[in-house]
């Protein structure tokens, strides 16, 4: 029985990467048929890229990930910035390359935290406070793109569509609730303990709550300035991936892709949301009255920093890490407990 139920355990560990691979296969293989194009005139607009344009995207890039890094040293006290950076690379290289890799990223970040000399109730605080802010701040750039669509008067090129983001606005004023009052945490968490089974919330979020609103208290500047250079640097990054490609976008209309960007990455389907983000992206963008195969090139091209890019410079980043530890006698232990 043991055996069966092993080989069992086998198959749904290689048909959940494989199924997953297909879907971002096909979802970035028929990107530009989904919105009127081809590969072709996709390809034709990309191949305009300059090494000079290239060089100023990576900067752009690595300076919003530099931003991050002072939210990710406030949200754990005694972290540096380059720490900081560290894990949110590396943490971002496995995301990307696993089905639902964001718990293996986790898990990764937690040894190499440990190895640093952090307890684990820190950690526990770092993870809880960084979720909430980056959760938080996708869902505040969903809604102020809700109150542009007024302003760009095409609320109609989404059609029913533009009702997805409607639980947007309920789901920010829940968070706000909850970390205003404690005994919003304890009825919101005993309500979805009745929906989650055995998920325990109703103990766990006044838990959640009180170690964020501490964290918050001491580090709230750094956390709200990085945060938010973090995501003018990300809209700046769109807006110069498009720029570069002589792909003409309003800024409000690049706000709006970056919001529709925010919301879809936080549908884990594929590791790192890839396939999904792309299409469901470029159709907003088309929607929107942009031109097919430009806001597919632009939209690729922002990918292949935010999404593509972190995963060899992660990569590369843990190797040396990992042979450090090595160095130091710590590195097999730390890493054969995240394998």
């Amino acid at each position: 029985m043991n055996e069966i139920e092993q080989r069992r355990g086998w198959r749904r560990r290689l048909v959940t990467p494989v199924l997953s691979g297909l879907v971002t296969v096909a979802l970035v293989v028929f990107l530009p048929r989904a919105v009127g194009s081809t590969w072709r005139e996709v390809g034709s607009i990309l191949g305009q890229v300059s090494i000079p344009a290239l060089a100023m995207l990576s900067v752009v890039w690595i300076a919003g990930l530099w931003a991050h890094s002072f939210v990710l040293a406030a949200s754990l006290p005694g972290l540096s910035k380059r720490r900081g950076l560290t894990l949110s690379l590396t943490g971002s290289a496995v995301a990307n390359v696993l089905p639902l890799g964001g718990a293996a990223g986790t898990a990764l970040n937690f040894r190499m935290v440990r190895r640093w000399g952090f307890s684990k109730g820190a950690f526990g605080g770092f993870l809880a406070v960084t979720t909430l802010l980056n959760v938080v701040s996708k869902l505040g750039v969903i809604a102020l793109a809700l109150l542009l669509v007024p302003i760009l008067h095409s609320a109609s090129a989404f059609g029913k569509g533009s009702l997805l983001f409607l639980p947007v606005p309920i789901a920010v004023l829940a968070g706000i609730w909850i970390l205003v009052d404690e005994r919003a945490a304890v009825l919101i968490g005993a309500g979805l303990d009745k929906v989650l089974r055995r998920s325990r919330l109703k103990e766990r979020l006044p838990r959640f709550r009180r170690r964020t609103l501490t964290l918050m208290r001491t580090g709230w500047r750094p956390m709200t300035v990085g945060m938010v250079a973090y995501l003018a640097l990300q809209l700046a990054l769109l807006w110069l991936c498009f720029h570069v490609l002589h792909v003409p976008l309003g800024l409000p209309v690049l706000f709006t892709a970056l919001a529709v960007e925010r919301l879809l990455t936080l549908v884990p389907i594929t590791p790192g949301s890839a396939g999904v983000v792309e299409v469901g992206t470029t159709a907003a963008l088309v929607a929107l009255g942009g031109d097919p195969a430009g806001v597919a090139a632009g939209l690729l091209l922002f990918r292949g920093f935010t999404f593509l890019m972190e995963i060899p410079v992660g990569g590369i980043m843990l190797a040396i890490w990992t042979w450090l530890q090595h160095r130091t006698g710590g590195g097999a232990r730390s890493l054969g407990a995240v394998a």
